[in-house]
């Protein structure tokens, strides 16, 4: 038998612990949540060891290298999406005039955006493999090739719940990163601009449209960035 599929009865011992430890434990909730992600780990690790031998032929295929690129490229671009909002939220201010600071988001938000990407394309897989076992067994063949294509599309279905779950607490938790993002545009986009007339010498000043200027200052180890019309 392959390791995957070893793999996937693991992930069934534990489905079956976790469904009597249901009926005869009704009040362990934590003891049923351990056992119900170590069932979906399982089948998660066995549906990955099934599918890396056929990722690696992808990747090795100039087309397959080409599409990777692609990906990747949509994963910059979301990460930068995703990045200027959360600049925007947390300084209020344009975050096209902040370049510094949305290229540091955008590297924090790159796991995450692959994460999303991730969980579509397996999502889309775990579709079409629990759709093929299902043709498979209404023509009648072996219950065995089709438990392993449902154990596969339980697999593949795992991995898209986790990915989504790390896109999600990045999205949820964007907030605890604003005191960083203030900080990263303090010291990268707001400069000193002494020379320029109206500009205290330690004011360190961040120009925009329309003759508007930000001023970021540190007050109790905070960032505070107030907005004037720049006067000369």
């Amino acid at each position: 038998m392959q390791t995957a599929y070893q793999v996937h009865l693991a992930g069934l011992f534990f489905i079956a612990i976790f469904m009597l430890a249901v009926f005869v434990f009704p009040d362990f909730k934590v003891a049923h949540q351990v056992f119900l992600f170590l069932a979906s780990l399982a089948f998660a690790i066995g549906f990955s060891i099934w599918c890396w031998p056929t990722a690696r032929k992808v990747w090795r295929h100039p087309i397959g290298k080409a599409l990777t690129v692609i990906l990747h490229l949509f994963v910059l671009l979301f990460a930068a999406i995703l990045a200027r909002n959360v600049v925007a939220s947390a300084l209020g201010l344009p975050p096209q005039d902040f370049d510094v600071s949305v290229s540091f988001i955008a590297l924090v938000f790159y796991i995450p955006a692959w994460s999303i990407v991730v969980s579509i394309i397996v999502g889309v897989v775990a579709f079409f493999l629990s759709f093929i076992g299902l043709l498979i067994g209404m023509f009648n063949r072996p219950f065995k090739e089709t438990a392993k294509l449902f154990g596969h599309a339980a697999g593949a279905l795992a991995i898209c719940v986790y990915s989504s779950s790390v896109f999600d607490f990045a999205s949820n938790n964007k907030n605890f990163l604003y005191p960083l993002v203030r900080w990263v545009a303090f010291l990268g986009d707001f400069q000193n601009a002494e020379a320029y007339p109206g500009v205290g010498a330690t004011e360190r000043i961040r120009f925009h449209e329309n003759g508007v200027i930000s001023i970021a200052t540190v007050e109790d180890n905070t960032v505070v960035i107030q907005v004037r019309k720049y006067d000369l």
